[in-house]
């Protein structure tokens, strides 16, 4: 019989897991929750705090001095893990054959936590900030031989941003210089090991940093649409975590327009990340595809939708001065192919500051 503290700590230690090992999700270090609802679609926007991974010839467009981000947690779940949680609270892992059933029901479902905070300073054409971010995800594979493909991944570092522009504003460009290190596991658990009086689910452990850069430009156009077209070049030399995996460098194309309606700010865009394929999962143009869409009310709200890879993003922003709560649904392409394998996650964020 399998002791209590062991199999929760195997399952645990799935939760820090497949993400990178089996998952075929592009990678990428940090998505925020406004971009995430606008279905990533924000290169020709990133005028906040975002601009930092997104595109930093955004900041051109932050009027004056933009904003402190002091405290803001943000947490994100699949709806898998959503299920799995409520079921943990009732297992009985005294019990073997329940928790051979366990295992059994949780076989090809993707689990995803993540857990993150930026606190951050940006204003007109400049951006700091630190990163401190947990990415926890599990998948259970083979029902007749149980086996947790874990992969942990907890990135902190720092990243600074500078924009430029000429032309009275219409062409913009910036750059980030970011130095993360990477602190994780990148294994596959077997029952076995499980199950053995000297489990450590930590014994796999590794540590491995990187510097990379971006490079971004943007043109706006005066019309009455305000179209803006962008191109970034992110992660310039690779964020390459040997072992804990590899961020490519990537080349981001996107446009969009920014007409006003009454008291209406609008942003519609389109964007294709990696348009030169460098991300090794897979080759699928399809799962590279984001549409996006943005209403800014005045003073306090902000809705946004878009398509993520063609699945449904939506999201909204509430903005109380010192207070300001994001929150978005998305779904994540985990598949060789757009279509093939999606997983609905859900994120929030409270972000304290001025």
């Amino acid at each position: 019989m399998l002791k209590k503290g062991i199999v929760l700590l195997g399952i645990l230690a799935g939760l820090f897991s497949v993400g990178a090992v089996q998952a075929e999700e592009l990678p990428n270090l940090f998505r925020g929750v406004r971009p995430l609802g606008m279905g990533g679609a924000f290169i020709t926007l990133s005028n906040d705090e975002n601009a930092m991974f997104y595109n930093p010839a955004g900041l051109n467009d932050v009027s004056g001095f933009g904003g402190v981000g002091l405290i803001n947690p943000l947490g994100e779940i699949s709806k898998n893990s959503d299920k799995l949680y409520k079921d943990l609270k009732d297992l009985d892992t005294n019990d073997e054959a329940a928790v051979t059933d366990f295992l059994s029901k949780m076989v090809g479902e993707h689990q995803h936590i993540r857990v993150a905070a930026l606190p951050n300073v940006y204003m007109h054409n400049f951006a700091i900030g630190v990163l401190g971010q947990g990415t926890l995800d599990m998948e259970i594979r083979n029902r007749a031989n149980p086996v947790a493909i874990a992969d942990i991944k907890l990135d902190y570092g720092l990243l600074v941003s500078g924009a430029y522009s000429f032309f009275d504003q219409r062409l913009q460009i910036g750059a980030t210089g970011k130095y993360i290190q990477r602190d994780g596991i990148n294994h596959v658990y077997t029952v076995q090991e499980i199950a053995a009086n000297n489990f450590d689910p930590l014994h796999q452990r590794e540590k491995k940093s990187d510097f990379a850069f971006d490079l971004g430009a943007k043109y706006n156009f005066k019309n009455m649409l305000k179209p803006s077209l962008a191109v970034v070049v992110q992660n310039i030399t690779d964020l390459d975590f040997k072992e804990l995996g590899k961020i490519p460098q990537e080349v981001n194309v996107g446009a969009s327009i920014n007409p006003d309606f009454w008291i209406l700010k609008t942003t519609l865009a389109v964007e294709v990340d990696d348009v030169t394929k460098n991300a090794e999962v897979d080759q699928d143009l399809a799962k590279r595809v984001h549409l996006g869409a943005e209403i800014r009310f005045p003073m306090i709200l902000s809705l946004r939708a878009g398509l993520n890879g063609g699945y449904p993003t939506a999201g909204v922003g509430l903005n109380f001065w010192l207070l300001r709560i994001d929150a978005a649904t998305y779904a994540e392409e985990i598949g060789a192919y757009a279509g093939q394998r999606s997983d609905r996650r859900y994120v929030v964020q409270a972000s304290l500051g001025f």
